[in-house]
């Protein structure tokens, strides 16, 4: 059984009877970024989604966020996968609420999510500070003409996607650097079955996208749409590395599975093709 994360744009698009075959037939891991983001929609969107999940024991697994992961590698100096061995031991079912949109929160569970709202928004703030210096890593970005920007952009995607040694370049840089901590991972150790490996590769994908669409800089006269979109990135960047590490992403988000594609051309490059199915709703499950 294939081990697959699914994000929310599979619950909206996904008819009850696909997500629960998808349950039968595969692992399922559901991401803390999943659960915050159900946590935190409409009551009519969170109602929609639990209602298509199997009503039964364990109906799927639920996988540690990323930074958690991290923290098992730094711990253990050892790759975090396969992620079903990281997922939390525990019996659980799903609140009958949940399902009926009569579930209510309450006041400490209410400033639970205040309080992670209020973290999310700093780190969206920090995350965009840091794709605008994406281009350090790259010397041929410097100075570029606009009109040949875009393919430049590219190119960079292209080489952080195939090649390990520009993923374990960029680590070192950040080793020098003492972004790290003091018991990082020795880079030569470092490949696509890492969490850290997967982190770096896929926020400099994303950066890069970020760096192109501002040009390098914050708009002026930035709305709350704006960073709406700017955390909706971040999030999304949760999913993509999870799911490189699974091996398999369910997610109906054309940006994402873009993302996902150029993650796992490192996969191509050892294992072949990767493998991709849609159906009528256009869910995609990726596969290696």
């Amino acid at each position: 059984m294939a081990q697959v994360i699914i994000d929310k744009s599979y619950l909206d698009a996904a008819s009850p009877s696909q997500v629960r075959q998808l349950c039968t037939k595969h692992t399922v891991l559901m991401a803390d970024v999943l659960f915050y983001e159900l946590m935190t929609t409409n009551e009519r969107s969170r109602k929609h989604c639990f209602n298509k999940f199997p009503d039964t024991n364990n109906p799927v697994k639920l996988v540690p966020n990323v930074g958690s992961l991290l923290k098992y590698e730094l711990d253990t100096h050892q790759p975090c996968t396969p992620l079903y061995n990281r997922c939390k031991k525990i019996n659980f079912k799903f609140h009958k609420g949940l399902r009926a949109g009569t579930f209510h929160f309450t006041k400490e569970q209410r400033k639970g999510i205040w309080k992670r709202k209020a973290e999310v928004k700093q780190q969206t703030k920090e995350f965009f500070e840091l794709a605008m210096m994406v281009h350090g890593f790259f010397p041929y970005l410097k100075r570029m003409p606009y009109n040949h920007f875009s393919n430049s952009i590219q190119k960079a995607k292209q080489e952080v996607a195939t090649n390990e040694e520009k993923v374990r370049e960029i680590y070192m840089s950040l080793l020098k650097q003492n972004v790290l901590p003091s018991n990082a991972i020795k880079p030569e150790a470092l490949g696509p079955n890492w969490a850290h490996f997967r982190r770096i590769q896929i926020r400099v994908i994303y950066s890069l996208d970020l760096l192109l669409r501002y040009q390098g800089k914050l708009p002026t006269n930035t709305s709350d749409n704006f960073w709406r979109k700017i955390e909706h990135e971040m999030l999304d960047i949760e999913y993509v590395i999870l799911g490189s590490l699974a091996g398999a992403l369910a997610s109906n988000d054309n940006g994402m599975i873009e993302k996902y594609q150029f993650a796992l051309m490192v996969y191509c490059l050892h294992l072949g093709t990767v493998r991709y199915f849609r159906d009528a709703l256009t869910p995609f499950v990726f596969e290696k």
